[in-house]
């Protein structure tokens, strides 16, 4: 349940430049119980499904509140019905590559976060470097865990600020 897959031959710097801000955890020694227990944890399917929507309604919250982020996934959810899953996919890329990321980085600026900004560019050229032939990308379980970890992570660092 809840493993999909992504077209992503067209939109590779972006998916490179999204999927590398989570990097900017790696930069705080609050990552690895946060990430061990996210990863490990004994969870079926269909609850590391559901916390991964959970997570990211109360992440992309940091840019626009509660109402707004509801607003968004209402949207991307809207996209995907009408338009198919590639595009609810897309629309949530164009959000997380246009604002959320920018916001990241831009918060983690104010917090003069300088390593963790580093970490996330070495982790774009990588990741560019890898997905430099892929042409699908699979949000499976295992995807969806870190991004689980990466919001409690963030969370954490927030509230030692």
């Amino acid at each position: 349940m809840g493993v999909y897959a992504f077209e992503i031959t067209h939109l590779r710097p972006v998916v490179a430049i999204v999927a590398a801000h989570g990097a900017t955890d790696l930069a705080t020694w609050k990552w690895p119980p946060i990430y061990a227990a996210c990863c490990l944890a004994p969870l079926p399917p269909f609850v590391v499904t559901g916390l991964f929507i959970a997570s990211s309604l109360v992440h992309f919250a940091e840019d626009f509140g509660y109402d707004g982020s509801v607003v968004l996934h209402s949207l991307a959810g809207l996209v995907w019905l009408v338009f198919g899953a590639q595009r609810g996919l897309e629309f949530m890329l164009g959000y997380l590559g246009l604002l959320h990321t920018p916001a990241h980085y831009m918060r983690c600026w104010r917090r003069r976060r300088w390593s963790a900004l580093l970490l996330a560019a070495g982790s774009t050229m990588a990741l560019a470097l890898l997905l430099g032939h892929a042409s699908v990308v699979t949000i499976d379980h295992v995807a969806q865990r870190v991004v689980i970890a990466h919001v409690c992570t963030e969370h954490c660092v927030q509230r030692s600020k």
